[in-house]
C-alpha cells in the first residue's frame, strides 16, 4: 500500500477543534466512538498537477473510502526545531496542559517551539506546543500543551518530535480533482484529513 501522496500537496493549515457538543459529525466519522476530546483537521491543498498525477491521486483518495479507513499520515508541518531521544522527564496525568520533556539540549533559548508537534510513542494521538520554551542546565524543558493529555504517560515514556510526528486520520472532506477543459489540463485538490485516536 502507498502512503497518503503529501508531496503533491504545498498548503497546509492544521485546524484544532474542540467539540462542545457531540456532533453527528463527529460520531459518524469518528472512529474513536464520538469522543469528544479536542482534535486536529489538516487542511491540504495540492498544486496544480497534470492529468496523469490527478489520475493517480484520485484514485489514492478513492480507495480511503471517505471516512471509512484511517491511515497513517507524517506531519505535513514543517517543524521548526528537530529533536530525537526525546523523552518523559516526570510522570504525568490526563487532563494535564504542561509536562516536563528530557533529553534536550542543556541552556538552549526556545528549544522547543511553539507550534510544533510532539507525541508519546505509546499513543497516536499528536500534541502541539503552545509555546517556544528555553531548556535547563539539565536538559529539560517544561512546556504547555495545546490541550490536556487525553491519557495518564509513565515517566520516561519516549517521545517523538516534528517530523517523527505520525497522525491517524481519515478522509473528512474532499474537493476539486476535476478533470476537464477548463483546468487547461491542470487538476488542484482540497482534502481535510480529521485526526483519530
Amino acid at each position: 500500500m502507498a502512503s497518503f501522496p503529501i508531496e503533491y500537496f504545498t498548503e497546509v493549515d492544521p485546524q484544532f477543534v474542540v467539540d462542545i457538543v457531540k456532533n453527528e459529525e463527529r460520531l459518524y466519522e469518528n472512529k474513536s466512538q464520538g469522543s469528544e476530546a479536542p482534535y486536529y483537521v489538516f487542511a491540504l491543498t495540492s498544486k496544480a498537477v497534470s492529468h496523469d498525477a490527478a489520475m493517480e491521486i484520485s484514485g489514492h483518495l478513492d480507495w480511503y473510502k471517505d471516512s471509512l479507513r484511517n491511515f497513517t499520515l507524517k506531519n505535513p508541518l514543517k517543524s521548526v526545531r528537530s529533536h530525537t531521544g526525546l523523552y518523559l522527564y516526570t510522570a504525568a496525568s490526563e487532563g494535564d496542559e504542561e509536562i516536563e520533556i528530557g533529553g534536550i539540549t542543556p541552556s538552549v533559548v526556545k528549544a522547543v517551539w511553539g507550534g510544533d508537534f510532539i507525541q508519546f510513542n505509546n499513543d497516536t494521538k499528536g500534541y502541539r506546543l503552545a509555546f517556544s520554551e528555553d531548556s535547563n542546565a539539565s536538559g529539560v524543558c517544561t512546556v504547555t500543551l495545546t490541550q490536556p493529555l487525553l491519557k495518564d504517560m509513565a515517566l520516561g515514556t519516549p517521545i517523538a518530535y516534528g517530523s517523527n510526528v505520525e497522525f491517524q486520520v481519515c478522509v473528512k472532506n474532499r474537493q476539486g480533482g476535476e478533470f476537464g477543459i477548463k483546468s487547461a489540463g491542470r487538476v488542484v485538490f482540497d482534502v481535510e484529513l480529521m485526526e483519530q485516536q
